[in-house]
């Protein structure tokens, strides 16, 4: 993951300034491999480019800003879709193809091509106009921020009480296309035909960054476009008794349509997963830093954020399958102290997360004899939340303020924190919920629907299809840019592009059964996949939000607050 920023200065009496300390060192932490800026002159003032780099893919470290031809750019991101020899890297072959363009229309069509998580700032110097996005789905973090005589884009920030700037997500809805010597108007060439919700981003855009965006023409990329059902079986035709569980699971992976949507399930997310834990060098966090590029490193390169539920056991399962046998797996699992006072010392980290990561541990044991799993546990005292949240966790939030970005933003900053993990890549479930149906208020869109039982799949249906529309504005830039803090690259397998168009081809009905009790019903064909993986007791446990597994919550506080660190 890097740290990439720009900033236009609309002022030829003066040049932009070097970066604060303090913003350089979160930049830093993005990418500590290599570091580059270009200062540049346009008709009204300059720009500056600075990007830092963490290295992934390529035999050789790129550094960033890139220039070809009239062309700066700036990328964040991995592409998981391109035809490329191994030893070049994605921002090379990117750059490549950006100085081939000659107009607007040939970078919308380099643009609908790409797949993989990304952020893209590029500058042309023959209209000095500056392009900028972030990937359809919103999986890398890029932030905005206006001044009266200035606009930053960069990948996380620096939360300066002083007023000046005003700061927001940039909402992933497209290409924006600006001319620097003009902060009036904006062209948005949206991703995809524009709803209620992305309107009402664009509107909160205008606002903070006082310009009219005006919309162009749908990017439309291809694996967007609507694909037809091709099943017909529904989870709500089989009956349920408590005491058959595992009969009913049984008897539901040997139905042929719906063992055909888990071999498909199986086909995707293997696609998903492979390139995510291969594409990162032969080197782990300590050997890279000794440059030793003779030696072989057979320590963990790939970590798991690990709560035991079924979302990241999975994945565990399926990276076991394509990293090497004698290299490690980290699982690391993170639990903080408790708010009440537990009789023993033991017990302040028996959280639940931490109980059922011991019995997922278990099972990939059983079925994963020789791998060897290195089990981080990290425990975080209210002490240690308090004074790390206060002077550092609380730029990386930001711009968010609520009290569930406070809570989520710490679990996962201080999981990959981990002193002992060797790992530059981390693993998350991230998407499932959303995808599969694993949320209460899918359950209760179900249970309190007053209609028949079509209306209430169709009441399950319209939630999965707002969790859709908001998945890009939620949570992924605050994850990111937590975890490129401690030098790793987030990969979410579950958030990809052939993945998500085939599970949004299936019907509420065939992904979760809400008329099955929680532990069964919600995430169903989930849980039935990780059943014909070999998992016996995972497939049935419950889920549980990090913030309440872990501890880090107290459940008086409204999770939609404001934050008094934030």
């Amino acid at each position: 993951m890097c740290g990439i920023f720009c900033s236009i200065l609309l002022d030829n009496k003066r040049n932009i300034q070097n970066l604060s300390n303090e913003l350089k060192m979160f930049l830093e932490n993005r990418g500590p491999d290599a570091h580059d800026e270009l200062l540049l002159n346009h008709t009204a003032g300059n720009i500056l480019f600075s990007g830092f780099v963490l290295w992934q893919q390529g035999d050789n470290v790129q550094t960033q800003p890139v220039c070809k031809n009239e062309f700066v750019i700036l990328f964040n991101g991995d592409l998981f879709n391109i035809e490329k020899p191994v030893s070049m890297s994605d921002t090379s072959w990117l750059a490549d193809k950006i100085g081939e363009c000659n107009s607007d229309e040939e970078i919308i069509t380099l643009l609908r091509f790409l797949e993989g998580p990304h952020c893209l700032i590029i500058y042309d110097k023959r209209s000095q106009a500056i392009y900028f996005s972030r990937d359809v789905l919103g999986r890398n973090s890029l932030i905005i921020e206006r001044s009266q005589d200035s606009l930053n884009l960069i990948s996380t920030s620096y939360h300066n009480e002083n007023g000046q700037l005003c700061s927001i997500e940039l909402p992933p809805l497209g290409l924006y296309r600006l001319n620097v010597n003009d902060l009036s108007t904006c062209e948005l060439y949206p991703w995809q035909i524009n709803n209620e919700y992305s309107l009402q981003l664009i509107e909160a855009l205008d606002r903070a960054m006082v310009w009219k965006t005006i919309i162009k023409g749908n990017i439309l990329p291809t694996w967007l476009i609507n694909q037809n059902p091709i099943f017909d079986y529904n989870f709500y035709r089989y009956a349920y008794t408590d005491e058959c569980k595992i009969k009913l699971f049984d008897n539901l992976t040997c139905e042929t349509q719906i063992k055909l949507a888990i071999d498909n399930l199986h086909e995707l997310l293997c696609m998903s997963i492979a390139p995510r834990v291969t594409k990162t060098p032969p080197f782990c966090r300590i050997c890279l830093k000794q440059r030793d590029v003779n030696s072989v490193c057979k320590h963990a390169k790939v970590c798991i954020l690990f709560s035991g539920g079924i979302d990241c056991t999975i994945l565990a399962l399926l990276a076991h399958k394509y990293i090497p046998e004698d290299e490690p797996i980290e699982l690391i699992n993170v639990a903080f102290q408790r708010f009440s006072a537990p009789s023993t010392c033991e017990d302040i980290w028996n959280v639940p997360d931490r109980q059922t990561s011991l019995i997922s541990v278990n099972e990939l044991k059983r079925l994963c004899p020789h791998r060897r799993w290195n089990i981080l546990n990290v425990n975080v005292t209210r002490c240690e939340l308090s004074q790390m949240l206060s002077t550092h966790i609380k730029h990386l939030i930001y711009p968010l303020r609520t009290i569930l970005d406070e809570s989520l933003g710490c679990a996962f900053w201080f999981a990959s924190h981990s002193e002992e993990s060797t790992s530059r890549v981390a693993l998350l479930g991230s998407g499932a919920d959303e995808l599969f149906g694993g949320y209460t208020r899918h359950r209760n869109s179900y249970k309190r629907c007053q209609g028949d039982e079509s209306n209430r799949q169709r009441a399950v249906q319209n939630e999965l299809d707002l969790d859709w529309q908001r998945i890009p504005a939620r949570n992924l830039a605050r994850d990111d840019r937590v975890i490129a803090d401690n030098g790793k690259t987030a990969r979410c397998p579950f958030i990809e592009e052939n993945l998500i168009a085939y599970l949004r081809s299936l019907k509420s009905y065939q992904k979760c059964c809400f008329s099955f009790p929680e532990g069964v019903g919600d995430k169903l064909l989930l849980r039935l996949y990780g059943y014909t993986l070999g998992l016996r007791n995972v497939p049935f446990l419950k889920k549980r939000a990090i913030q309440f597994g872990s501890r880090i919550a107290n459940k008086k506080n409204n999770a939609s607050n404001f934050s008094d660190y934030l």
